[in-house]
This record gives C-alpha cells, sequence and structure tokens, in this order.
C-alpha cells in the first residue's frame, strides 16, 4: 500500500438511510479495521454515531468531502458474514435500509450514548456585564469544574430552564458543546477476597494471638476467610459479609493492613445448573417421527412436524439437539412467547444444563450482549439458544439446527418498529445460509406450511397420538343466545360453565378461562347522553382498569382517572360495557371465594420475572384457576388442568382479516390442548353466540384437513397467500387531507406499474397517537420477479419523498402482512 494513497471505510448507520456513508481512515487503522466493527463517527451538526464497517476501498466519493472516524471502539467484528448476508436479504425482502436491521439486531448496549458537554468559549471578547443571574451560575459553575454535563448542570438548575440559559450562552458565545462518547455496557462484576500467601504460615497463629488482643471483630472474620476457603480458593466478599456479620469497616481495616486483599472479575449474568436428567425415551410414534425426519434432512429439505397438542413434539427436539450438539454443532429452538421459555428453560436445563441460553426482549441489554458475545465465540455456555424471534439476529457460526415451536404463531411476525420481518421465514433462510436443518413443529400449521408440503418443498411428519394415548379433550359449544333467551347466564359465565368449573376444582383439577382482551371493561358510555369516553389521540374507545381505578388507551398509553361524572353532559351516570380479563377475575373471584385465582396478561407481567412467577405458582398448584390472553395458548404444559373455558369465540371468528378463520381455529385448538394433558380426559367449553359457524364444527371434530381445505380454495379463489404475495402500505400524517392526498398520489403511481392495487382505505383504527392512517394493499404474483417488482417500488417511494408538500408524511411498509 502506497503511504500517499487515500483510504476510506464504508459504514452502515443506525437510521433510515438507503445509502452507506463513506469516511476516511489512516493507513494504521485500514490495516487494523474487519467488516463488522464498531467504529465512532461525526453525522451531521454535531451528532455522534455508532457505526459498522460495511467495506473498505481506496475510492472518494464524488459529491462529498469526507470526514476522518473519531475513533475505532471494537478489537474484532461484532457482526459476522453469515449476519450481513442475512440482513442484506433481509433488507431486500423488507424493503427496508440496512442500518434500521443492524439497529434492530444489535442489543442497545452495542451502541453508544452520546451526551452533551459545554466548556467555556475561551475565545469569549465580549462583555460579562449582560449575563443574567441564571447564566452567571453556569459560568460560575464552568469556572471552578472546566467541562460539565448537562445532567450534572441539571442540579443548579431545573431542565426546563436550563436548556434556554444554555441557548442563550450559546448564542452568546460564551459557552461551547461538546459531545464525548460513553459506553452503556457495564461487565457484571463479583469481588472475592483473598488471603495475602505469608499468613497462611506459620506467621498466623501470631496474627491470631495479636487481634484477639486488639481486634476481636477482625480475627472474627479472618476465622470465617479460613472457614468458606475451599482448596485455598478466594471467598466471596458478600457471602464472608454475611457469614461473619461483620461491617465493610471491619474488613477494610484487614484489607489496609495487608492481610486480605480484594479481587474483581467479570461474570456471566446468566447462568444455569449442571444436567442432572437423560431424555425419557421416546415413544413407537415418536421414535418413528424421529427417524423420518432425519431422513428428510439428508436431502436438506425443511421439515414440518404436524403433531397434535401433547404428542410429545419437545421430546422429538431433545433428541434431535442432543444429535447436534454431540457433533458440536450452535443449535438455535424459537418460541414464538416470552412466556413458553419459561418452563422450556426448566425442561431443557435439567437435560442439558449450562450448554443453554435465553435470549428475549425481558432480559437486560447487558444480557443479552454477554450472549451475543458468547454465540459469536462459540461458546459452551451458549451451544443452545433458546429464544423469541429477535435470536434469528445472533452471530451463529457454526449453526446446525433450527427448531420453529408453534410455526403458525403470528407472534413471529414483528409489526413495530421496523424490520416487520417473519421470523419463522427467515429462520428458513438463515438455515440455507449454514447449510442447518430445520424443523418447523406445530399441532396447527399454517396454511403456507401445509401448503409448502403438499408442493414438496418441505417434508411432512405426522404425529397423531398424544403422548401415553391421553383421549383427546371434549369439546363442547355453548350457545350464549340460548342461554340469554331461558335466563340461564351468570354475569358473563354461562350456568353449564358455572356448573363444570365447580366440578373441576372439587376434583381438584385446575381451571384455564381463555378471553383474548384485557382490562376490566373496553367501554365507558353515559347512560343519558350517549357519550362515550374515547382516547383524545386514537380513535378507539378508553378501556377502564378497575384495579387502579383508570381509563386507559391500549394503543398509545393516554389514560386518566376513573371519572364520577360524564364529561359531555355532568351527570353521574357512566356504565361500563364489554368484558375482559380483569372483569372475569373479578366474577370469578365472587363465585369460588375459596379458591385461588389469577391472570396472565400483558398488564400482570410487566415485570422481568413475573411471566415465570404466575406461571410456577399455577405449576405448583398454589393457583385453582388461571385466567388469560392469548398468553396461554401458546405450547404451555399443565399436568393438573381439566378444564378449558372460552369466554367468548366469536371475538376471533368475525374479524377483518383473510386469516380470521384460520387464527381462530389455531387459537381455539391450541387453548382446547391445554387440558387433560396427561392421564385423565379434559373438558373443553366454548361459549359463542353462532355455535353453527363452519369454523367451531370443525374444532368439535379436530379436523385439520377439513379446515385447510376450506381456506386453500378461498385464497385461491380471491388471490391471497400462497397464491399472492401481499404488501401492505400505511400512509400517515397529522393532517387528514394530506394522508388523503398522499394516498391517492400512491395509489396512482403504483396503478401505472401494478395490476392489484386495492385502496386507499381508512387503516382499522382510522387515527393512532394523533396521526390519521390510510392504507393501500398491492397483490403480486408470485411467478413474476419479485425483486424487480420491489424496486419499482422503492423507485416510487423514493419520488414520493422527494415531494415538498408530502414532506410529514410517513409511509409504513409492511411485506407479507400477518
Amino acid at each position: 500500500m502506497s503511504e500517499s494513497a487515500k483510504y476510506y471505510i464504508d459504514v452502515v448507520l443506525p437510521l433510515k438511510l438507503w445509502k452507506n456513508f463513506t469516511y476516511e481512515v489512516s493507513l494504521e487503522e485500514f490495516s487494523f479495521l474487519e467488516r463488522g466493527m464498531r467504529v465512532a463517527v461525526s453525522f451531521g451538526k454535531q451528532k455522534i454515531q455508532t457505526a459498522i464497517v460495511y467495506k473498505k476501498h481506496q475510492k472518494k466519493p464524488l459529491h462529498y468531502e469526507t470526514k476522518p472516524i473519531l475513533h475505532i471502539i471494537d478489537n474484532e467484528p461484532v457482526i459476522n458474514d453469515f449476519q450481513w448476508r442475512l440482513f442484506e436479504f433481509i433488507s431486500a425482502y423488507y424493503l427496508t435500509p440496512l442500518g434500521l436491521i443492524v439497529k434492530a439486531a444489535l442489543p442497545g448496549s452495542f451502541m453508544l450514548e452520546s451526551e452533551t458537554f459545554v466548556i467555556l468559549n475561551d475565545k469569549f471578547e465580549g462583555d460579562e456585564q449582560d449575563l443574567t443571574d441564571d447564566e452567571y451560575l453556569i459560568i460560575e459553575a464552568l469556572d471552578l469544574q472546566k467541562t460539565l454535563s448537562i445532567r450534572a448542570l441539571q442540579s443548579i438548575l431545573p431542565s426546563k430552564k436550563l436548556l434556554q440559559v444554555i441557548n442563550s450562552l450559546i448564542k452568546k458565545d460564551r459557552i461551547k458543546t461538546l459531545q464525548e462518547i460513553k459506553e452503556k455496557y457495564k461487565p457484571k462484576t463479583q469481588k472475592y477476597i483473598q488471603v495475602f500467601e505469608q499468613w497462611q504460615t506459620e506467621q498466623l497463629n501470631d496474627l491470631m494471638e495479636k487481634l484477639s488482643k486488639k481486634a476481636p471483630k477482625q480475627k472474627e472474620v479472618l476465622m470465617q476467610f479460613f472457614m468458606l476457603q475451599r482448596n485455598g480458593k478466594p471467598v466471596l466478599k458478600k457471602l464472608l459479609l454475611k457469614e461473619s456479620k461483620a461491617s465493610l469497616t471491619t474488613l477494610k481495616s484487614l484489607i489496609d493492613k495487608n492481610i486480605l486483599y480484594e479481587i474483581e472479575t467479570s461474570v456471566d449474568r446468566i447462568q444455569f445448573d449442571n444436567a442432572s436428567q437423560k431424555p425419557v425415551n421416546l415413544s413407537e410414534g415418536q421414535g418413528q417421527s424421529l427417524v423420518e425426519i432425519n431422513a428428510f434432512f439428508t436431502t436438506q429439505k425443511p421439515v414440518l412436524l404436524h403433531g397434535v397438542t401433547s404428542s410429545g413434539k419437545t421430546e422429538v427436539y431433545i433428541h434431535l439437539i442432543k444429535e447436534a450438539i454431540a457433533k458440536n454443532k450452535q443449535v438455535l429452538y424459537l418460541v414464538p412467547e416470552i412466556a413458553l421459555t419459561t418452563q422450556l428453560v426448566q425442561r431443557l436445563v435439567k437435560i442439558f444444563g449450562n450448554q443453554i441460553a435465553v435470549y428475549h426482549s425481558k432480559y437486560s441489554q447487558q444480557e443479552r450482549r454477554e450472549i451475543w458475545m458468547q454465540v459469536l465465540h462459540h461458546n459452551p455456555k451458549a451451544k443452545i439458544i433458546l429464544g423469541a424471534r429477535s435470536s434469528i439476529f445472533l452471530p451463529f457460526t457454526d449453526l446446525g439446527l433450527i427448531i420453529v415451536d408453534e410455526e403458525h404463531e403470528v407472534s413471529y411476525k414483528q409489526q413495530q418498529p421496523v424490520p416487520r420481518y417473519q421470523a419463522r421465514d427467515m429462520a428458513l433462510v438463515l438455515a440455507k445460509f449454514h447449510q442447518a436443518d430445520i424443523l418447523l413443529g406445530s399441532a396447527t400449521p399454517a396454511v403456507e406450511s401445509t401448503f409448502n408440503t403438499n408442493r414438496n418443498r418441505y417434508g411432512l411428519v405426522k404425529l397423531t397420538q398424544r403422548f401415553g394415548n391421553v383421549e383427546l379433550p371434549e369439546i363442547r359449544l355453548v350457545d350464549l343466545k340460548e342461554k340469554l333467551r331461558k335466563k340461564q347466564m351468570k354475569g358473563n359465565f354461562s350456568d353449564e360453565a358455572i356448573e363444570e368449573i365447580n366440578n373441576t376444582l372439587q376434583q381438584k383439577k385446575q381451571v384455564i378461562v381463555f378471553h383474548n382482551r384485557r382490562g376490566f371493561a373496553p367501554v365507558a358510555q353515559c347512560e343519558d347522553c350517549g357519550h362515550v369516553m374515547e382516547c383524545p389521540h386514537c380513535d378507539v374507545s378508553l378501556t377502564l382498569h378497575k384495579h387502579q381505578s383508570k381509563l386507559k388507551c391500549h394503543y398509545c398509553g393516554y389514560n386518566i382517572d376513573k371519572p364520577l361524572t360524564c364529561p359531555a353532559c355532568g351527570n353521574p351516570s357512566i356504565s361500563y360495557k364489554g368484558v375482559g380479563t380483569e372483569q372475569i377475575q373479578h366474577e370469578l373471584q365472587k363465585y369460588f371465594p375459596d379458591f385461588s385465582v389469577e391472570r396472565l396478561d400483558s398488564d400482570t407481567t410487566r415485570n422481568k420475572n413475573s411471566f415465570s412467577n404466575i406461571l410456577n405458582r399455577f405449576q405448583n398448584l398454589e393457583t385453582d384457576i388461571l385466567i388469560g390472553t392469548q398468553m396461554i395458548v401458546k405450547g404451555l404444559d399443565f399436568e393438573n388442568v381439566g378444564l378449558v373455558v372460552v369466554m367468548n369465540a366469536d371475538q376471533l371468528l368475525f374479524f377483518p382479516d383473510f386469516r380470521a378463520d384460520e387464527r381462530s381455529f389455531q387459537m381455539l385448538m391450541q387453548v382446547a390442548g391445554r387440558a387433560g394433558r396427561k392421564k385423565d380426559k379434559g373438558n373443553v367449553l366454548i361459549q359463542t353466540f353462532n355455535p353453527n359457524h363452519p369454523i367451531l364444527k370443525m374444532v368439535l371434530e379436530g379436523d385439520y384437513a377439513k379446515m385447510y381445505e376450506q381456506q386453500i380454495g378461498l385464497r385461491k379463489q380471491y388471490r391471497y397467500p400462497p397464491y399472492s404475495k401481499l404488501i401492505n402500505f400505511q400512509i400517515k400524517d397529522k393532517n387528514l387531507q394530506k394522508a388523503i392526498d398522499a394516498s391517492e398520489w400512491l395509489k396512482k403511481s403504483f396503478d401505472n406499474f401494478f395490476d392489484r392495487v386495492l385502496g386507499p382505505s381508512d387503516a382499522l383504527i382510522p387515527r393512532m397517537k394523533d396521526k390519521y392512517i390510510k392504507e393501500i394493499l398491492i397483490k403480486l404474483t408470485p411467478s413474476k420477479n419479485l425483486n424487480e417488482e420491489k424496486l419499482k417500488i422503492l423507485q416510487i417511494l423514493h419520488t414520493f419523498e422527494n415531494i415538498n408538500y408530502f414532506k410529514s408524511v410517513q409511509v409504513g411498509i409492511d411485506v407479507d402482512p400477518y
């Protein structure tokens, strides 16, 4: 390399930018840097960003002057080549800038925090007399300490006032701002105590004698240290203080006397015990399934394991995992909900011990960072990753097996923020890049997955018997219209449901009640004037949360105290209509006061350990009745559940979505599968106003094949997936007319290139967070070149973004909306 030559790197910035930016580096930096390393760069006005090295070259950009990088953050890449291939695929397929993929993939602690600091301008030549009292306070503070962060200056002036004063001083040229980079990540450490070597010889007796006279408390600490010490190893500081009942001052005295010393070491935040069990022997059906799956794997084909609820799919997964790690391969085990990881972790740890790591959003940024690095280095503590959808982004280096459990679940589709990827589909892409085996498992597979088995794209393996030949539950429909007519309702429960719950509890069995709406009541309405209390920022009614005595919007978080009078007419005549899980809990506690009733929904599971605490109490038989939203549907395994009650199946069935019937069938079959999983046959009651609905008939018969044939026929007729590719556009703006104009402009532009463009129409919720929302749907024929079609879309959108009138309009793109 020539010393006079210029060297450059292209970097990916975690911003909505469709191109990468080029920065200048020195020869030494150029030689050291590798693709996937992080660097700090200046971008925009006094802004510092973390960027990822994408490419090294010597070609100067034509249209702008390059800046030097600020500094190199890493000694090694944090993104590997497999990840870059996946990120680039996601960017192209889901029409999302690469920077936003990187931002979504990397744990937040990998990104740097830019904090504003201020200093005095030493070149200031103006008059100090024009400073206000508040401005003078800031100048005095900076005279004493040279550089201060805005956060530190908040102790001098309140935040609102402070920013005004800072801005004023900048305008007067009296101070300048700096940017200082600050790492968010701090390793978790543990402190240990060790004794200096000299005191482990004959001198110890003299020391003990001396301490017993002058410092008996210090002598007690030292004696306790030797009692706790094993094979000369250091003793955990926290344990020593606890066992000796000593103060930090006493321990510090021993350290100051050079008798003891402190060691600080980094430790993993998440640790599991060693393996204690072997996998159970497979049944004949499971064993045959395992043989068939491995046979398909030899052909490099994805495999769909279609097994009825409680057929023992997890045991088959465990045997496959054992085979993969025996070959020193990494394993990714995807689950749709965080709630599922709690039970699975307990089960898998017994067999695989500390070879398993868990990765999902309830873990802290520091915990996720540690797992990221363990996976990158193929650490034995992260051979098996059990995680939610974001775990597909991890830096696998030798991935051998991917398991996608409950593959039909809508939770695998990311909705907000972008990228709106489908983790199941991207797991298939990831498996292809690594040449890894991939198994999709479900009792109610997605229509698209079954379609792929029929087209011979996937292998199909079936498990038709429950493990131990346990009978499938008996499912009964309860006609709510008939019950209301005969006055046989008790609140929101039919007499039949109350009787079945009581009988189940008397038999010392547990009950699950499924209702997919949280809160107490979704509508608050005045009986006198008819006014409905709505969110001022969204076109939805406010939901009553009785326990907190608040009305809340479930879309933007807006909330108010429960009103005593109607805000429209002033009368105290507000009534609450509709049913939420909180109301059901209230009713059941009233009907069954001697039994424990709990709720599992997003209101009760906000904290990191709340999922596992609620599930553990239910598993340990401390809870008799568990009420839940769709969280309780997804693969949870409870031995003692004798009855499942579905409060109102119609909420699922009558939804404006072409997948509504498929989802209703899946959800009802899955929730029914929670009953009678071990010995006794379970019961399922489904309350509905439409007992003759075809989907409910199929649920009664457990007829997946019939549901599939009906749905695939309709989709072919109306050209829905898998017979087309859908791309949905959401056009948002605070100005309604601008949202209408923008959607009309896009509609006309799309019509020039595509045959089937539907809309624009109002979104399901026409206004959310003060923005009006219009939607346009494009249907693409899969036989066409999809990449070319998507390039046309991007060209239209780039033209749209350059129109000044539409600068404030946001356009959200959802490829394969789910």
